[in-house]
């Protein structure tokens, strides 16, 4: 069955990509008792940890987070930000549940167009060493010297 994507789910993404929003995170998800709908649940400024800190228990996210990677060659640094896709279907949800979600990943995808997806089925899956493992794995061969998770300078 398809999802519909609400306007607000749409409009977090924009304050999350915009270069001059402190959003740094969004979490969306879907009303009680219906699997149909895509809403938006919470942002906030605190990077990658506080990400980590506000996914719910017991529910299916998808979110997103901002790590910027920073290229610091002495005379010039460049800083670029990279968006991090997080679908997280917690093994406590039933397996119906998770399966009706895994189908809306193409339409949720065409609002949050990241550099990386990842699936996790618990907040400790996601670390500072994985992403960076993963963006320079999907990224070309000139890889930043270094990211932010949070506090973004």
């Amino acid at each position: 069955m398809a999802v519909t994507v609400s306007a607000e789910v749409q409009n977090a993404w924009r304050r999350l990509t915009a270069d001059s929003s402190p959003v740094s995170w969004i979490i969306c998800g879907y009303p009680e008792g219906n699997t149909n709908t895509l809403e938006f649940k919470s942002e906030g400024e605190g990077g990658m940890p506080e990400f980590i800190e506000n996914l719910p228990e017991g529910d299916i996210v998808w979110g997103a987070f901002k790590v910027v990677g920073v290229d610091d060659r002495g005379n010039t640094v460049s800083r670029r930000p990279k968006f991090i896709f997080v679908k997280y279907l917690p093994d406590t949800v039933p397996t119906m549940k998770r399966a009706r979600a895994g189908g809306h990943k193409g339409a949720i995808k065409q609002v949050f167009d990241a550099h990386i997806d990842i699936e996790i089925e618990n907040p400790s899956e996601l670390s500072e060493e994985v992403i960076i493992q993963k963006l320079r794995a999907a990224g070309g061969a000139h890889a930043p010297t270094s990211y932010e998770f949070s506090n973004y300078s």
